[in-house]
């Protein structure tokens, strides 16, 4: 009768002392292992993992079962297993969203893609290359229903927090969501083409520093496409080439963003504009100015006239200001 009874509890503490055995087991290398976003499911069998993972099967489930009782869901990000984290530690580890603090990146109102991607290799180690070819694919612009010929103004600037070294393609589509977000809560008219009240309001964001000057520009260049006047707007001139503008810049017709040569709006936006400068070009104030020019007294605010007689006026005392 107690040869039984040992014999039962040796059948239950067997299990356990498995368990607990593969619970204890140390990895025997330091890896990492990425959580995309919107990841629901971890696969450790890979290769990769195995001198990491010791029974992925095991880890696996315990994984799925933790995340369960608890109500969690994975939590995207960068997660780091050294040669002292347990089995068990590994699974607390996927449960409780131990990872790497995530990185914060402010994306300025203004920036171009390249100066994203720039900012991204730097503060996060993400493929600055890959992020603007994926920004320039047609798949992407497609999907977005962008007819420019890039996502350069459909990358909201705001502040996003990104894991570091994650995949291009999921940082571009948390901008692009969240500039189709704020799109759509500005609540536009049916007929009102987004491109291009974006290309309009990216040439209005690199014009002002002054969001109380920013409908004031706009109306400048509503004013202007109304009459068919050129628009002749130096930052399209500057758009993809870091230069100082030349008589010979301005003659340059082969520039296609050079909007002294070429009437209308450039072929997309120069830059990813804010919403107040989408606000300002959706509905530009109504007044009758055509010309405007930098007061050049450090404000960042510009003189507004009608004629260009006047125009020619104020920048001769930019010019003075500037001393030349």
């Amino acid at each position: 009768m107690r040869r039984k009874q040992y014999l039962i509890l040796a059948g239950l503490l067997l299990p356990l002392l498995i368990i607990f055995s593969l619970l204890n087991r140390r990895a025997e290398r330091s890896i990492q292992i990425l959580v995309e976003r919107g990841q629901y499911r971890l696969t450790l069998e890979e290769a990769h993992y195995q001198e990491a993972v010791s029974d992925p099967v095991f880890v696996e489930y315990a994984i799925k079962a933790g995340l369960r009782l608890t109500g969690r869901s994975l939590t995207p990000g960068l997660y780091h297993i050294t040669e002292q984290t347990s089995q068990y530690g590994i699974i607390s580890m996927f449960v409780f969203g131990k990872r790497e603090p995530l990185v914060k990146i402010t994306i300025p109102e203004g920036f171009t893609m390249f100066q994203i991607a720039s900012r991204l290799k730097h503060r996060a180690q993400i493929d600055s290359t890959m992020f603007v070819e994926w920004c320039q694919h047609p798949n992407v612009l497609k999907k977005y229903g962008v007819s420019s010929p890039s996502m350069d103004g459909f990358l909201m600037p705001a502040t996003y927090f990104v894991i570091r070294s994650e995949p291009w393609d999921d940082v571009g589509s948390l901008m692009a969501d969240e500039s189709r977000r704020t799109w759509v809560s500005m609540q536009p008219a049916a007929r009102v083409s987004r491109d291009s009240i974006v290309t309009l309001a990216s040439i209005v964001q690199r014009e002002s520093s002054s969001n109380e000057e920013l409908a004031t520009i706009a109306g400048v260049y509503h004013n202007r496409l109304q009459r068919g006047m050129r628009l002749e707007a130096d930052p399209t001139l500057q758009y993809q080439r870091d230069l100082q503008i030349t008589k010979a810049d301005l003659r340059d017709a082969s520039n296609l963003y050079n909007t002294y040569q070429h009437a209308g709006l450039p072929p997309g936006p120069i830059c990813n504009p804010g919403k107040q400068a989408l606000l300002a070009a959706m509905k530009p104030e109504v007044h009758d100015y055509l010309f405007f020019v930098a007061r050049g007294d450090g404000s960042g605010r510009h003189r507004f006239t009608r004629t260009y007689a006047e125009h020619l006026a104020n920048v001769k005392l930019y010019r003075a200001r500037r001393g030349n």
